[in-house]
């Protein structure tokens, strides 16, 4: 742990305009709708017992924060980026945010209807691809391998599925890694 908090002070002291975790590289600004924000922090999504890194994710805001209630009660624009290590078919991806959606949210059921719909643009990934998901204050905007999808309307649906990295997080490393923790 201590090496790679090292490591990345030392790669953001050297490259002011990025931030890099284990060679996988995010810039220190993303700009949604005119505002621009900032990364709040990066971290790495394991996966099963054996701990497969699956994707590398950054977290974009106003301002950083490092209070998980604070950013999703934040109307203000967020997005996470995620930086892909291995392939991954749909319908795993798929299955993994109607898990997170449901240890996520009291009442995941009321946003069946959005989340199918988001799902549904969710395809398969492989090595080196980014998914970008804009978290406004009244939907959601996926981007895959550079092209934008469809936005799911709903404000209480982009705070429901944002917050599948804060509450009940699949990866508690991850969430804290986000966190800026």
């Amino acid at each position: 742990m201590k090496r790679l908090i090292c490591s990345l002070i030392l790669t953001l002291s050297v490259n002011l305009s990025a931030a890099t975790l284990d060679g996988i590289t995010f810039a220190d600004k993303a700009n949604i709708e005119g505002k621009e924000l900032v990364l709040n922090g990066i971290g790495i999504r394991k996966a099963t017992f054996l701990k497969i890194k699956v994707y590398y994710g950054a977290l974009y805001l106003a301002a950083k924060n490092k209070e998980a209630a604070s950013i999703l009660a934040s109307p203000s624009p967020k997005q996470i980026v995620m930086h892909f290590v291995r392939e991954v078919d749909a319908k795993k991806l798929q299955d993994a945010f109607l898990e997170g959606m449901e240890a996520a949210n009291k009442n995941p059921e009321a946003l069946k209807a959005s989340m199918d719909k988001f799902n549904a643009n969710v395809p398969d990934v492989v090595k080196n691809d980014i998914m970008t998901i804009t978290f406004l204050s009244d939907g959601v905007v996926m981007n895959v391998k550079g092209k934008t999808l469809e936005k799911i309307s709903g404000a209480e649906f982009s705070k429901a599925l944002l917050n599948i990295w804060f509450t009940n997080a699949r990866d508690e490393n991850l969430r804290n890694g986000l966190l800026g923790l």
